[in-house]
């Protein structure tokens, strides 16, 4: 009898063990606007088992107080082979003076179904990303709720600050959110990370324990410089790394801040000598510390982890192990 009950336990064990290290589904968000894929996306997609690739296919802003469809996104290759996920970034302004919600939502659905008509695929979840305010969420929320008439499963992007008083926020009526667990600070010239910062970040995740809507994981995989001069932003270089500022034009000043030696046009960016870039990206090694922090604070299991974005860059920066092993719970 006693050795059962040993064997038991040790079964109990090992399928704990077991539990633990359970894969969630990966996915990607896709964010440029034109639909290719590389060789090297497409090895890594497979790689990684990929199934879905939640594609941002507009974004909807004002012009002349009237909200219009910008940077529609062209598919110069078939998405076919995924589960597409239409994705819609909604400029918080347009909730601020858009009333006429149940239109805005017609609208919408019939650009989205030109898309869908157009890339030839059909969609069963449509996901709108809106940085909503305590002034705009009445009618943003009203905009879900008519746009569910047309298409009912939708889904909403969250941001952390969101997350932590969901009281005064408020909870877009979708049937689940996607966490967005990334600009967390503000961008500055000083050495702070305003993409990720486990110091601001665990001011909010505690609060995932009480969030009542069900939440899939977006993690940063992107990068950029942050171009200063005389201690002032200048502009943002997009997907720059540490590796990009080789050149005997920068010198290292710090781990991910360099100086500019000498005038220079880089990337189609003039640099003018002094200046400095600093570097903000996300580590492997801090992935696994979000993820870490989010499963500690979580009680449920995300069906999804989403890697914000799909770039044969931003790829290169990992190996796919790296993928692998966040995406897990």
């Amino acid at each position: 009898m006693k050795k059962i009950g040993l064997l038991v336990v040790l079964m109990a064990l090992v399928m704990a063990c077991t539990a633990k290290t359970e894969p969630v589904s990966t996915a990607f968000y896709f964010w440029r606007t034109t639909f290719a894929l590389s060789p090297a996306e497409q090895n890594s997609l497979t790689d990684l088992q990929v199934k879905k690739l939640y594609i941002r296919y507009f974004d909807i802003g004002l012009q002349k107080g009237e909200a219009i469809p910008v940077a529609p996104i062209v598919f110069n290759e078939s998405p076919k082979k995924y589960q597409v996920v239409p994705v819609v970034y909604i400029k918080n302004e347009v909730f601020l003076q858009t009333t006429q919600t149940d239109s805005l939502a017609e609208k919408v659905y019939h650009y989205i179904q030109q898309i869908n008509q157009s890339a030839d695929v059909s969609v069963n979840e449509i996901q709108f990303d809106c940085d909503w305010s305590l002034q705009s969420k009445q009618n943003y929320f009203q905009f879900i709720d008519q746009f569910k008439k047309l298409h009912p499963n939708v889904s909403a992007t969250i941001r952390l600050h969101q997350i932590k008083y969901p009281e005064k926020t408020g909870i877009p009526p979708v049937k689940n959110g996607v966490l967005m667990y990334y600009n967390m600070g503000v961008i500055g010239s000083d050495d702070e990370n305003s993409i990720y910062s486990q110091k601001i970040a665990q001011k909010y995740v505690a609060s995932l324990q009480n969030y009542k809507l069900p939440l899939n994981i977006a993690l940063p995989v992107f990068s950029w410089g942050v171009h200063v001069r005389n201690n002032q932003i200048t502009n943002l270089i997009g997907g720059l790394r540490v590796n990009d500022l080789t050149g005997d034009e920068f010198k290292k000043i710090s781990e991910n801040r360099f100086k500019v030696l000498k005038d220079v046009v880089f990337k189609g960016r003039y640099l003018a000598k002094d200046d400095e870039i600093k570097i903000e990206a996300v580590s492997a090694n801090q992935l696994k510390e979000m993820m870490r922090d989010i499963k500690k604070n979580s009680k449920n299991k995300p069906n999804e982890i989403i890697f914000y974005d799909l770039n044969e860059n931003n790829l290169k920066a990992y190996e796919n192990k790296d993928f692998k092993t966040v995406s897990s719970w």
